[in-house]
């Protein structure tokens, strides 16, 4: 008979990143609540506007951050 006794580890991982993720699902909703609240845009815009993915480009030239 071969024995699995790390099987329990992984266990324990998956159960914590459950409810990690459950946790991340809880904040982003209090969130857009907080910012449809704040902005007062339509639930549907903010979490479409959250779901997007953003990148902000600066005009000048790494060289020229320091000074």
């Amino acid at each position: 008979m071969i024995h699995q006794p790390a099987s329990s580890f992984y266990e324990a991982h998956v159960r914590e990143f459950i409810l990690e993720a459950e946790e991340l699902l809880k904040l982003h909703e209090t969130l857009t609540k907080v910012y449809v609240q704040s902005t007062g845009n339509p639930l549907w815009v903010i979490f479409k506007d959250m779901e997007r993915v953003i990148f902000y480009v600066s005009n000048r030239s790494p060289s020229s951050w320091h000074h």
